[in-house]
């Protein structure tokens, strides 16, 4: 099912970034230093716009998921704890289960299987 759903999302979506990768091939100067006079003087570079697109889409994506997992470390943190504490409750209502049963006469013991 997993494999299915993948080829219908993923498929498509290769097909869209690849006519758009074919269409936009013209170059586009990229200048580095916001402060350059704007006739080309400062440090710059060539690239495909279509490169220059879809890498601002992939840093984009990145920074958002950087953000959302350090926004999520709180609440990761506080589900490790919460874990740990029943880990814990457990273990005590397990003791605290086969102290009451061996504090049991031998004839009112029900045997647990």
């Amino acid at each position: 099912m997993k494999s299915i759903l993948r080829v219908i999302v993923f498929v498509p979506l290769a097909l869209i970034i690849l006519f758009f990768s074919m269409a936009n091939r013209g170059s586009v100067r990229i200048g580095l230093d916001p402060f350059a006079p704007s006739d080309g003087s400062g440090p710059s570079f060539e690239a495909p716009i279509f490169l220059v697109v879809l890498a601002s889409m992939a840093i984009g994506v990145l920074a958002g998921g950087i953000s959302s997992w350090l926004g999520h470390l709180s609440v990761r943190r506080a589900a490790k704890v919460a874990r740990a504490e029943a880990r814990k409750t457990r273990v005590e209502i397990d003791k605290l289960r086969q102290q009451a049963l061996a504090s049991l006469p031998a004839d009112k013991r029900v045997k647990s299987g």
